[in-house]
């Protein structure tokens, strides 16, 4: 869909409110045509994503962006007022609902080819993941739960394991901002199984095992985490995610003294 990726393209330039218009006006084709879910679906993750990037305050060019005259920004101003004083957070959640509550009116429909019930589950299934997000920012941690999970069993049926794994990583990493480390390592397991052997393997389990390294630094267990640790380097290294290369050295680094390697060994 154009108008979707120019959105994304806005979005991608930092004009959040171009973005927003565009993905408001798509909504509205949308709901006038009867657009398909799947299709209807994904214009509202798009708006939902520029409300969070508009709550995080990241536009191109201050309150007037580039592309807009003082003119149009003025009508555009006066058209969104009520907008622009309302929570974009909340902004979002309300979107997401409602791209979830057309979905639903289709889940589970008899006689639906299996290429339409995976399309709409994949969807549903995104859309949960970034309720779920949102959630999780609010410190709303048994909400962010319940998405994230109901993101897990709409992934289950479209049968993208790589999907199902990232957002079990998400689960988990719920459970260790309330500091609940078992439960983040037993959600950790469920993603090392489910992902074994994907395309991404490497970049998800880069940060499965990232995980598990800081929840058992976190136990005091630190031969166990060092070995995740080294796991999470040779992902993180395969798959050229940085950040967890970069934690990993600095952890395997600082706590060199705790190897089970003799380094006489090298000499």
């Amino acid at each position: 869909m154009r108008s979707v990726e120019n959105a994304r393209t806005a979005l991608d330039d930092g004009k959040v409110d171009t973005a927003i218009k565009m993905m408001k006006s798509t909504d509205a084709l949308c709901s006038r045509v009867v657009a398909p879910p799947t299709v209807h679906g994904i214009a509202l993750r798009v708006l939902a994503d520029a409300y969070m990037e508009k709550a995080a305050g990241r536009t191109e060019s201050g309150t007037v962006e580039a592309s807009e005259s003082g003119e149009d920004a003025a009508k555009d101003n006066g058209k969104e007022e009520a907008e622009e004083e309302s929570d974009y957070v909340d902004c979002a959640k309300r979107t997401l609902k409602k791209a979830l509550d057309i979905c639903k009116v289709h889940d589970g429909k008899a006689g639906m080819p299996r290429f339409m019930v995976q399309d709409l589950a994949g969807r549903m299934g995104d859309l949960y993941a970034a309720q779920g997000e949102i959630f999780r920012q609010e410190g709303n941690y048994k909400e962010a739960l319940r998405s994230l999970r109901l993101g897990i069993g709409k992934f289950e049926v479209l049968g993208a394991n790589e999907f199902v794994g990232a957002t079990y990583n998400r689960v988990a990493y719920c459970y260790m901002e309330k500091e609940q480390w078992k439960e983040a390592l037993e959600e950790l397991q469920n993603a090392e199984r489910i992902v074994n052997g994907v395309e991404a393997e490497s970049a998800i389990l880069s940060t499965t095992f990232a995980y598990r390294g800081e929840c058992l630094k976190r136990l005091d267990k630190i031969q166990l985490a060092r070995a995740a640790f080294e796991s999470a380097l040779k992902f993180g290294m395969a798959s050229g995610n940085e950040g967890v290369v970069r934690e990993a050295e600095e952890f395997l680094a600082q706590t060199q003294q705790h190897s089970t390697v003799d380094d006489s060994a090298f000499l």
